[in-house]
């Protein structure tokens, strides 16, 4: 019997981390009664009590490479899988990523001194030998790739794309194909919370330009349907739909949907706003164009790895609600090709994701 542990966020019913998991889940099971999984969450107090010494592979998928909602960087992750390494042990990196760095980076990369300013020799050495020892290694995005390498990992750095690109673009049945009309233009938008900790840092200015395009796109005659990711965001998404001129424009939907099943009620609209992450994957597995407030350094990493820098705005751009107004005229003018990009995009970072369980994980 071969044991896996993966490591994720998980436990927190908030779907971007939830469907990484279901997505190796999915792939793990097709190996076979010889291989045996079991799950850890990325918290220090839940990888400091992993019983490492018990598994022949040890997987880092969802969450980040360094963790802590804010610099300095918190080693342990690094350090977990490094100790693995030191008791003979498998390590893969599947589709993780690096998300809190400040934006500055994103336009000067000579920000990484400051960054790295607090990585001791130590940990350095840990992040080196990990990606060099890995029996896989693949990372979210190109800025992850490039973030890695400004750090000083020496090795080559595969981009696999996130776990999320192996979601389905369908599902056998539409269980809210009765709830929409053909002739309706609707717009998904995603909203919610990240507690403040966005580029801006500033959840209310934010929702405040949000609710000003919203309301101009409904006086074009756009309907908005409101979808969640996480139960924690359907008080913000109360809201700011209650910020919307028009009651009968809009529809909220209180529901945490799987994964499938948000792609299905995806295919409906006719475009996405989205503000965490995994709706923007929801909607390119739908095929429907989307628009990414880019709270994070997760969000641009996504949309540089799918060549669709232009389909985000940073959520600290005071010109946050034109800037949405014109890119819905770009996904009108160019939706087809747009279409066709993600369709191209979700099919090769699939194949890239794949490549690790066509090997049998290696063990």
């Amino acid at each position: 019997m071969k044991h896996v542990i993966y490591i994720g966020w998980i436990g927190y019913n908030n779907l971007g981390d939830e469907l990484m998991f279901e997505c190796f889940k999915k792939e793990f099971f097709k190996l076979g009664d010889t291989y045996k999984l079991d799950l850890v969450n990325n918290e220090k107090r839940y990888l400091d009590n992993a019983a490492l010494q018990n598994y022949d592979l040890i997987v880092l998928g969802g969450g980040s490479i360094l963790s802590g909602a804010a610099y300095p960087i918190q080693p342990y992750i690094m350090e977990t899988l490094y100790q693995a390494l030191q008791m003979n042990k498998k390590v893969m990196i599947w589709g993780s990523g690096i998300d809190w760095v400040p934006k500055d980076y994103l336009s000067d990369r000579q920000n990484i001194n400051v960054i790295t300013a607090n990585m001791t020799d130590t940990f350095h050495k840990n992040l080196n030998t990990v990606f060099h020892e890995c029996v896989w290694s693949g990372v979210r995005g190109p800025l992850t790739k490039q973030f890695l390498q400004d750090a000083g990992v020496t090795n080559e750095v595969k981009v696999s794309g996130d776990p999320a690109f192996l979601l389905p673009n369908a599902l056998d049945t539409d269980p809210f194909s009765d709830n929409f009309s053909s002739n309706d233009k609707i717009i998904g938008v995603n909203w919610g919370t990240s507690f403040d900790n966005i580029y801006g840092r500033n959840e209310i200015t934010l929702e405040n330009q949000l609710a000003a395009a919203l309301n101009q796109l409904i006086s074009q005659g756009y309907k908005i349907y409101f979808y969640l990711m996480w139960d924690a965001d359907s008080e913000p998404t109360k809201r700011l739909a209650a910020k919307l001129n028009d009651p009968s424009s809009y529809q909220l939907d209180n529901n945490v949907y799987t994964a499938a099943e948000s792609i299905a009620l995806i295919k409906h609209f006719t475009l996405t706003i989205n503000f965490k992450l995994h709706a923007n994957y929801l909607s390119l597995a739908a095929g429907v164009p989307f628009i990414a407030l880019g709270y994070r350094f997760k969000i641009f990493d996504f949309v540089r790895s799918v060549g669709l820098d232009q389909l985000a705005i940073a959520t600290d751009d005071a010109e946050l609600e034109r800037k949405i107004m014109d890119l819905i005229e770009i996904i009108n003018s160019s939706y087809t090709e747009l279409v066709n990009t993600m369709a191209k995009q979700h099919q090769f970072y699939r194949s890239q994701l794949l490549e690790p369980f066509e090997h049998g994980l290696y063990i």
